[in-house]
């Protein structure tokens, strides 16, 4: 049995090892709507008519590799009601390893196009309201909510 000492270092260490990783880019879509994650630009891609079709099938696949592999949060808000105020975002844990590599394979195209995608870092990525193996659904803290999204 651990003893306080030995029970507040292994909580500190393990949570000093989780990492959350996010992956965010800065565009406008065709409604005018500012959409930051990586999926929605992965859609918006796809839709573009500059787009090449080797990317759009290979933007597929990689889409149908996700649809397969991550499950899709069940909850994006910690509300009641059916307005909630805050909804959560989205993030890797440092742990998904080939979630991240095949993430990195969406960049690489999605930078073909010029979209600047930016890679953020969080121990504590807000209040967490879904989590499975791979990934959690995060309400930013609101000093953070400037960074995030």
């Amino acid at each position: 049995m651990l003893n306080n000492w030995h029970y507040l270092y292994y909580i500190r260490r393990t949570q000093y090892l989780q990492m959350y990783i996010r992956f965010i880019t800065q565009f406008i879509n065709d409604d005018n709507e500012y959409e930051t994650g990586v999926f929605h630009a992965l859609r918006h891609i796809c839709e573009h008519s500059l787009t090449s079709k080797e990317d759009v099938n290979e933007l597929k696949a990689l889409n149908g590799w996700f649809n397969a592999n991550l499950d899709k949060p069940t909850k994006f808000s910690n509300a009641t009601n059916k307005n909630p105020a805050s909804i959560s975002l989205s993030w890797f844990k440092d742990t998904a390893k080939e979630h991240l590599l095949k993430t990195n394979d969406i960049i690489k195209i999605l930078e073909r196009y010029d979209l600047i995608i930016e890679r953020l870092t969080s121990k504590s990525p807000g209040y967490i309201v879904y989590e499975d193996d791979h990934q959690v659904s995060a309400i930013p803290f609101k000093s953070d909510r400037t960074k995030v999204l």
